[in-house]
């Protein structure tokens, strides 16, 4: 059996079943312990995200036809910047560069 000493838990990847935090301890990638407050902080931010999220939605091409998709390369910290923008608008990093890139091009 592998010592619980040694996991690790990553945000939005790791799969935590019912266990307590108090007693069992887990560190994250940076090796800081784990508590029941990280885990309910991440629990409310995946549902405010979830909220603003339509899996499978309309084409934003309209009608039937698929929507194009752009691969965009950037900075760790360009990134970094992104990813934070659209979790403080409550949005996935789509839908927030999706609104970017429209507000750019309507101004």
């Amino acid at each position: 059996m592998t010592d619980p000493s040694k996991y690790r838990y990553v945000p939005g990847v790791s799969l935590v079943g019912n266990i307590d935090l108090d007693e069992t301890v887990i560190h994250d990638q940076t090796g800081r312990r784990v508590t029941e407050a990280d885990v309910e902080a991440e629990y409310q931010e995946a549902l405010a995200r979830r909220q603003n999220l339509v899996p499978g939605g309309k084409s934003l091409s309209g009608g039937s036809t698929h929507s194009p998709r752009l691969h965009v390369v950037v900075s760790r910290e360009v990134e970094a910047k992104i990813r934070q923008e659209a979790q403080r608008s409550h949005m996935s990093v789509s839908r927030w560069l999706r609104r970017t890139v429209e507000e750019k091009l309507a101004a």
